[in-house]
Parts: C-alpha cells; sequence; structure tokens
C-alpha cells in the first residue's frame, strides 16, 4: 500500500494528465490529505463569474472520479460533494477449478 505522499503525488499525477489543473492556488480544484487517503474537492475560489455552478461541479467532480477509478484507485464521494481516494488493495484470486469435460454423448 502507498504511504500518504505517494498516494497524494499519484492522484496529481492522473488528474493531471487528463488536463486538470493541479497547480496549487490557481485551480479551483483541491488535492489534500484524509485521515483515510486523499481527498478531491474544490476550493471556494474566487472566479471572475463567481463560484462554479453545482451542475459544473457535479460534471468535473464526475470526471475526475472516472479518470482516477480508470487509474485503479478507489474512490468514493464524501457528503460535502468530495472524492475520497484510496489506494486499491490487491485481490488475489484463486485459481479455477477446471471444469469437468461433459460425457460425450452418442446420437443415433
Amino acid at each position: 500500500m502507498a504511504d500518504d505522499r505517494e498516494l497524494f503525488e499519484d492522484v496529481t499525477e492522473a488528474l493531471a494528465r487528463a488536463g486538470f489543473d493541479t497547480a496549487p492556488g490557481a485551480s479551483p480544484l483541491s488535492i489534500g490529505p484524509h485521515p483515510e487517503g486523499v481527498v478531491v474537492g474544490w476550493s471556494p475560489g474566487e472566479e471572475p463569474d463567481g463560484p462554479p455552478s453545482g451542475l459544473a461541479r457535479a460534471a468535473v467532480t464526475g470526471a475526475a472520479a472516472l479518470v482516477l477509478r480508470e487509474r485503479g484507485f478507489l474512490v468514493t464521494e464524501t457528503g460535502e460533494g468530495c472524492l475520497l481516494v484510496r489506494c486499491a488493495e490487491p485481490v488475489t484470486v484463486p485459481p479455477e477449478a477446471e471444469a469437468e469435460a461433459a460425457p460425450e454423448q452418442w446420437w443415433g
């Protein structure tokens, strides 16, 4: 499992590669530590046209969640409309038992 700093860097890199503005201060998108992982949300930035609408926030949050899930992170929404991002734990899948061959049937 990645440590908090590594997870923060991985999440930031994934969002930056997808075209999100992850620069500190300039972007209304905020990425920060959380006791259970990393939280991605909106800072109350002062945009020339006012803060983004609820629909714009929902669209960007959904797009960010999709990008992060495609990169293999576990993503859940918080009650505040932010995303909680955690590392996916490796999953061990037991080998499947070979199916028994069906007996041949002779017709005729």
